[in-house]
């Protein structure tokens, strides 16, 4: 069983579905080698023997007033061409979640390996949603950014994870600062994709953000103007990261990656005059 925290009277579950290795030049291609060494001598878990980053796809279990929800959904297992095959929703039964279960599902946005397991095949092969008792949100720009017909043509993602919602009745299109419960509220956070969102929590005085891909590794959190290969929008990417950087520091808040190592749960501490992520088993 993984271990969760608590923000107040929120419990997150971090739940994986795959994990996969990027290598530096390819993540980060704008970094010089030599900048990544201060990282590889202290930092050594960052890296895999062959001196790639190693990178968690998963989902995050949100619970809240009586509501499970989901944080993104990972990977999927529809064979993607680069990608292994999930394992969430056996992951998730592990941890006691059936997909009846969930009550809302958030895409903090919808590239590949956050929406993979928003649907699955159904009995006559179409594509229905995978937690059938769910609210999806997802952000109207975000939504309208991807459902263009020539982006989605070119992303498979799109056309057999996202599309298929709009007709199932469970779809829900909303603002980027929409409060989810009394308890979660998303922070806009675009560049990344255009209508990329944060996850706040805000419960029994405690804070914590989950932070979807405004950044990939941890790094990022020091290297703010680090960008990765993905961000459309490099510029207001590092913005967004900036300003979070800053709330959670302000906030005193706990900080929850989705690509970070698991857990992917800890704090923003001062480390020889830099500021890094400190993760921790529970936070």
């Amino acid at each position: 069983m993984t271990a969760s925290v608590t923000i107040g009277n929120v419990e997150v579950l971090p739940v994986v579905d795959a994990q996969i290795a990027g290598s530096l030049d390819f993540m980060f291609p704008q970094v010089p080698a030599e900048h990544w060494e201060p990282w590889r001598q202290n930092f050594a878990h960052y890296f895999n023997p062959n001196g790639n980053l190693l990178l968690n796809i998963g989902t995050f279990v949100v619970r809240s007033g009586g509501q499970t929800m989901l944080i993104d959904t990972a990977l999927g297992d529809k064979g993607r061409e680069n990608y292994p095959d999930g394992n969430l929703l056996a992951n998730l039964r592990e941890e006691g979640v059936e997909p009846g279960d969930v009550d809302i599902v958030v895409n903090t946005h919808l590239h590949i390996d956050h929406v993979g397991w928003n649907t699955v095949a159904g009995d006559d092969g179409e594509w229905v949603p995978a937690f059938p008792n769910a609210r999806y949100l997802v952000q109207q720009t975000e939504w309208d950014y991807w459902t263009q017909p020539d982006i989605a043509a070119a992303n498979d993602c799109i056309v057999d994870s996202v599309l298929p919602l709009e007709g199932s009745g469970q779809l829900e299109l909303i603002d980027s600062q929409a409060s989810i419960t009394d308890e979660i509220t998303l922070i806009p956070s675009p560049g990344h994709t255009p209508g990329h969102v944060s996850v706040a929590i805000v419960s029994g005085g405690e804070r914590a953000v989950i932070i979807g891909d405004a950044a990939h590794h941890p790094v990022q959190l020091t290297e703010t103007e680090w960008s990765v290969v993905f961000d459309l929008d490099k510029e207001t990417a590092i913005k967004s990261r900036q300003a979070l950087v800053e709330r959670i520091v302000n906030d005193d808040a706990v900080l929850i990656g989705g690509h970070f190592p698991p857990p992917g749960i800890g704090r923003l501490v001062m480390l020889d005059g830099r500021r890094v992520f400190q993760g921790a088993d529970t936070a």
